[in-house]
């Protein structure tokens, strides 16, 4: 006979590894299915070539744009551990603010506060050693030159989910943004949440294991009762918890309500996929006199008030092997590590504001569609140029010459909303308790739930989120 589980958590990263930790700690029998594997731990995540110029371990399936367009998001990624092995681990609070809605900005409002989710931010910053980092020389004499001209910039030590032995040990330094840790000095889902509970007898993880749909009570495709994997396999639980991130929930549940039906019933089967956001994200590189840079850099964030819903954050180690896997293969190698030993980077985020024709669909069968269009949420377009404008001006006045580039729909590493939570079922897909509208037994835990992107990195939210979500489901 199959076994039951009390609760089956489809995906490991930020969402899914908070919430199976919490379940298995309140005692529930608990399976993770994760569609990738392990990473191996040879160093090979630490290689620039491997990770960005061969982006081995990147994403490979095709999409299409909203205009037909292929290409591929190589921000997702399959492996235990999901996209927080590969993530820069800056963790911040969204403010209290961004928790209410924004309509001339096109903000969703949280079906809560800030102080719902405070208890399980305190959590998650304990459990992924939050820590705040001194700048190094050269990087703070840069932030000294921004202000002094400037004001309106206000720098503050960035949040980062990093050891404080990570500064004695200059390859991991080096190599912590966009790459996996070897050493275990980032705090991730796998590292923080997952090996913790690993050999509890209650939990049970089953790598390689892509789920393709869902089980059902007889004649009650509303009440989901387990999962169906790729290779004909199938799984039990009194309850699902979807944590496939904002790209991969949607089209999992849109295919489940097309087949089922639930399409022309459930309240909000019309939004699923809809709200796509993923920040507008800017990567602005500068060049400078210096030559033997901060090893860490990344540890400070810029405010500025004339930019409200915008952040300018540090970049990590920028070198020729680095800024070489975005120039034309055939620059000279000279060349490239020439202009890398001057290159010190920043990152331009803006929160974007909400469209429902922004959007996720999975067309069951063919290319996935991604349909996000600036022109949507034009306020946070303009804010985007503002900022970036304005950063420019600072730094160029502080005696520092470069350039921007958005990251592109390529760029999913923020991908949030495809699942928005609220308490109306009119205008939202999931309730403030994780539930899907209208259905029992399905619930979600990954960055498709938030209405908002704030300005700052969703991932800590997501985790809190996580932890909120599975203590609940075990008190309940």
């Amino acid at each position: 006979m199959q076994d039951r589980y009390d609760v089956i958590v489809v995906g490991s990263g930020a969402g899914g590894g908070a919430a199976a930790y919490a379940l298995v700690k309140a005692g529930k029998r608990v399976l993770m299915l994760e569609k990738g594997g392990r990473l191996p731990r040879d160093g090979m995540t630490l290689s620039t070539l491997v990770v960005f110029r061969e982006g081995r371990f990147s994403n490979k399936t095709e999409w299409q744009d909203g205009h037909g367009k292929p290409f591929v998001p190589t921000g997702e990624h399959y492996n235990l551990g999901g996209k927080t092995k590969w993530y820069g681990a800056a963790l911040l609070r969204f403010s209290a603010h961004e928790f209410e809605a924004d309509p001339a900005f096109q903000c969703l409002g949280w079906p809560f506060g800030l102080a719902e989710l405070e208890p399980y931010y305190a959590e998650a910053e304990r459990m992924l050693h939050v820590n705040r980092f001194k700048n190094e020389p050269e990087l703070q004499a840069v932030i000294d030159k921004i202000v002094q001209d400037d004001p309106a910039w206000r720098p503050e030590p960035l949040p980062l989910g990093l050891k404080p032995e990570i500064v004695d040990d200059p390859q991991e330094a080096k190599h912590f943004d966009g790459y996996a840790s070897v050493a275990g000095y980032k705090g991730d889902s796998e590292q923080n949440f997952i090996l913790p509970i690993e050999t509890a007898p209650n939990f049970r993880l089953i790598l390689d294991k892509e789920v393709t749909g869902f089980l059902h009570a007889e004649d009650r495709p509303d009440a989901v009762e387990g999962v169906l994997c790729t290779d004909g396999s199938y799984f039990f639980a009194d309850k699902v918890v979807l944590a496939c991130g904002a790209m991969s929930s949607p089209r999992l549940l849109q295919d489940y309500l097309s087949l089922t039906g639930l399409d022309r019933t459930l309240p909000g089967a019309a939004l699923v996929g809809c709200n796509f956001r993923m920040h507008l994200n800017s990567a602005l590189i500068v060049f400078s006199r210096f030559r033997d840079h901060d090893v860490l850099r990344k540890t400070a964030i810029f405010f500025n008030d004339k930019h409200p819903h915008s952040t300018v954050q540090c970049l990590g180690w920028l070198d020729g092997q680095l800024l070489a896997t975005q120039l034309p293969a055939a620059t000279p190698e000279f060349f490239s590590a020439m202009i890398g030993s001057h290159a010190l980077g920043f990152f331009v985020t803006t929160e974007d504001g909400s469209s429902r024709d922004n959007r996720v669909v999975s067309n069951r069968g063919h290319r996935p569609m991604l349909d996000y269009e600036f022109d949507r949420i034009k306020p946070s377009r303009d804010e985007h140029e503002a900022c970036i404008h304005a950063f420019e001006r600072a730094l160029l006045h502080a005696g520092f010459v470069g350039t921007s580039r958005w990251t592109g729909l390529a760029g999913t590493g923020h991908a949030v909303g495809t699942l928005v939570t609220g308490r109306d079922p009119a205008s939202s897909v999931v309730d403030s308790e994780g539930r899907v509208h209208g259905m029992t037994g399905l619930y979600v835990s990954d960055g498709s739930v938030l209405p908002r992107t704030s300005r700052v990195n969703p991932s800590l939210t997501i985790y809190a989120w996580g932890l909120r979500l599975g203590r609940r489901l075990a008190a309940g």
